[in-house]
């Protein structure tokens, strides 16, 4: 009597790691590194603006409006995350 043989399993993911790594595109991480770094120098640019305004060296209406410029390019940057996260849990909701 011969044993019952395992059951082999059918992937439809045939293509080696390597050539997804190489052949994959890096646009869209480019250009959300850009906006990350975007939104740092303006984090950056705002606390400086703190600094001048409390010292006298810069105007109350200068400090605010980098103020307003680092918060709203944060807002967006969050904005963006959450549409993508939303995007990407959509797509791993969907049936094959």
């Amino acid at each position: 009597m011969t044993g019952i043989k395992g059951i082999n399993k059918i992937s439809l993911n045939t293509e080696p790691l390597t050539h997804k790594i190489a052949r994959r595109n890096t646009d869209f991480a480019r250009r959300i590194e850009a906006a990350i770094k975007d939104v740092n120098t303006n984090q950056h640019i705002a606390d400086d603006a703190i600094e001048k305004v409390i010292q006298g060296e810069m105007g109350i209406h200068e400090g605010m409006m980098a103020l307003g410029k680092a918060s709203t390019s944060l807002k967006i940057l969050a904005q963006v995350r959450n549409k993508a996260m939303t995007a990407y849990n959509e797509i791993m909701r969907m049936q094959v």
